[in-house]
């Protein structure tokens, strides 16, 4: 089995094991952590700590094709501006983070992650 194909395995058992946490407690309570996935550039396993009902701190630590590592980190404020949506919230956040890609092309730099996540109620799977 070649590296990308045993890395995406192994990423697609982090995102279901994740999603399987996630889903036993309450998310976006102080103190809950999800675990999952991004698919894409980079493939990544992600973290989300939430520290309060709209704080929270994440991370990633995935590969790009182009043989580099990629590592980010990010304080995360959400808002309820929107917030429901089709059996679901819908909020918004924004933060501030750093970001290390590693490998062939090395660099660093700061993050300003903007975004919306949809909390799926009632087994508490957030998509952002």
């Amino acid at each position: 089995m070649n590296t990308k194909r045993l890395l995406c395995t192994g990423l697609l058992i982090v995102a279901l094991r994740g999603a399987g946490l996630a889903a036993s407690g309450d998310m976006n309570r102080s103190g809950s952590l999800g675990l999952g996935a991004e698919f894409g550039q980079p493939m990544a396993v992600t973290g989300k700590l939430w520290l309060s009902d709209a704080l929270a701190v994440d991370g990633a630590l995935g590969y790009h094709w182009n043989h580099n590592f990629d590592m980010h980190a990010d304080f995360l404020v959400h808002t309820n501006a929107l917030t429901a949506a089709m059996n679901g919230t819908l909020p918004l956040y924004a933060g501030l983070g750093a970001r290390l890609l590693a490998g062939d092309d090395t660099q660093f730099g700061l993050r300003i992650p903007l975004g919306v996540s949809y909390f799926v109620r009632p087994r508490q799977i957030e998509l952002f």
